[in-house]
Formats: structure tokens, C-alpha cells, sequence
């Protein structure tokens, strides 16, 4: 998939996780800034961070973040799947079973949690209909969990965070603003942030319904989704620490949460991602 990722892992992964390309989300609209004082600058968070996907020869990571756990995963199945490596009996099972008893056990978490409606999407929600076979780009949900490398950069009074996996970025206002009274669902919504203390705290609303990884946990939400998003920075390695909560009164009885880890990799630089044939374009753009 990635030049960089090493061949034995990159073929354990080949049937679930596909390259894709896209274009950058629109700049969110100006909206009214509230009497909130300006964000004071965090620099520390910027610079371009790595996943388990494309460092696997870091001594951080353990077997769950390097399978089932890649793209994010809850505290619950991460703890869950650690016992699963960790217990002796399974010690002649094979990896790729441990994984499909790890994603049985987050399909099953996040169906005792959602309503009906979030039941149907799940349900709908398999390798046959995931976007990637389409050539189709990630909602937030999956874009801000994707496997390969993302950067955080700063914008004057703003943050942006660029995606290498579908070339797609996000503007998140720092100034204090609040999200506009009436927003139209884009598939990257419309963010502010701030911060808190040592963390950067990111609310997004206005999100198109979309869904999260089949091979995860199964089904998505909707455009009554918000999405927080909590960063903290942790050293010896200095990485990235996301807890991402998803709230959806329409597919949720209690909040979705997921954490992601990343690596700080200041030699790494984006590189295009593509689908189809012609760099940065989707397959129907090409016709």
C-alpha cells in the first residue's frame, strides 16, 4: 500500500484496508466569534505523526496496536484483545483468528449500545459495502482514525490537520468562534477547538452520515452526530494520544468512544495518496 510499510504485516492487512485518494474538504465557513479570548498557540502539536500502519519497527507498539487496533480501537476491545494474545491457551491460534474474535467482540460492543436504527447499519455495514471499493472518501469518524500518517499544522488563529490517506484536510477555528446556527453536513463538518491545559480539545457538528470500519466495529452514524476530539501529548516515545467520542441520539444509546495512537516522525513527509488511475482524482473524475 505505502512504499514505506514493511511487506509482512502490509500483507496481513491487504484484505482489509485499501489505498484511496480524494481531495481536500472545503474551508469552513466564517462564522460570528464569541467574546472568548483567542487561542493562545500550542506549537507542540504540530509536525507530522505516524501510526502503527507505517512505523511497525518501533519497540512501542504491542501485536494488538499492529492488527486489530491500527485504525484505533475502544479501551474496552484494546483490554480485551490484549488478554485474548496474553492468555496461554491461544497460543496455537493464529493471529488472524485472535483479530476476527477482537472484531466480533467490538461489533458486539457497539450493537448492545446502539438503537435500532444504528443496528440496521451495522448490519448493512461489510467489506462488500465499504467506500473503498468505490473509490469513495472517509467521513470524519475514519479519516481522523486512518491508518497512514496525518500532520497538524497552524493556520494564524486556526489549526489545520492533513490527511495523507485520501489527500483530505480540515480547518479547525482556535479564535473562539461557535459553529454557525444553521450548518449544511459536509463530510468533514465544521470544527472549532481549544485548549485545555496540555490538551487540544476539538468539537466537530455538521457531519454527513457516514460510517466507521466494517472490520472494527461495524456501523456509522448520523448527520445528528457530534464528534470530540481529545489530544494529549505523551513522551518516551513522544507520540499523539486521540480519545475521540462520538454522541448520535439517532444510532446511539450511549456515546461511541475510540482511542488512536500515533508517533511523532518530523523525517516523514505526506506523500499523494491515489484511487484509479490518475494521481487525486476519483475514478469518475477520470472519465
Amino acid at each position: 500500500m505505502r512504499p514505506r510499510t514493511p511487506r509482512p504485516l502490509a500483507a496481513l492487512l491487504a484484505t482489509t484496508v485499501l489505498c484511496a485518494c480524494g481531495t481536500d474538504d472545503a474551508a469552513s465557513p466564517d462564522t460570528a466569534i464569541s467574546p472568548a479570548a483567542a487561542a493562545v498557540s500550542h506549537p507542540h502539536f504540530t509536525g507530522v505523526w505516524s501510526g502503527a500502519f507505517t512505523t511497525q519497527k518501533s519497540e512501542f507498539w504491542e501485536l494488538e496496536d499492529l492488527t486489530a487496533c491500527f485504525p484505533g480501537c475502544s479501551p474496552t476491545a484494546r483490554t480485551y484483545y490484549a488478554s485474548l494474545i496474553e492468555d496461554p491457551a491461544n497460543d496455537d491460534k493464529p493471529v488472524t483468528e485472535l483479530w476476527g474474535m477482537a472484531t466480533a467482540f467490538m461489533r458486539e460492543e457497539l450493537a448492545k449500545k446502539s438503537t435500532p436504527e444504528g443496528l440496521a447499519i451495522q448490519t448493512a455495514n461489510t467489506p462488500e459495502t465499504d467506500p473503498n471499493f468505490r473509490c469513495v472518501p472517509y467521513g470524519l469518524v475514519r479519516a481522523a482514525v486512518n491508518p497512514l500518517p496525518i500532520e497538524i499544522q497552524e493556520d494564524g488563529e486556526h489549526l489545520k490537520i492533513v490527511y495523507e490517506e485520501w489527500n483530505q484536510s480540515r480547518t479547525i477555528s482556535m479564535d473562539g468562534r461557535d459553529h454557525p446556527a444553521n450548518l449544511t453536513p459536509s463530510r468533514l463538518g465544521h470544527s472549532v477547538g481549544r485548549y485545555e491545559g496540555d490538551a487540544l480539545v476539538i468539537e466537530t457538528k455538521g457531519i454527513e452520515a457516514n460510517l466507521y470500519y466494517d472490520f472494527q466495529s461495524g456501523g456509522g452514524h448520523s448527520a445528528e452526530a457530534a464528534v470530540v476530539e481529545h489530544y494529549v501529548i505523551a513522551e518516551d516515545p513522544r507520540r499523539l494520544e486521540l480519545e475521540m467520542t462520538v454522541i448520535d441520539p439517532f444510532t446511539l444509546l450511549e456515546p461511541h468512544v475510540i482511542h488512536k495512537t500515533w508517533l511523532s516522525t518530523p523525517e516523514i513527509q505526506l506523500v499523494e495518496d491515489r484511487c484509479g488511475d490518475v494521481p487525486g482524482k476519483f475514478p469518475e473524475e477520470s472519465q
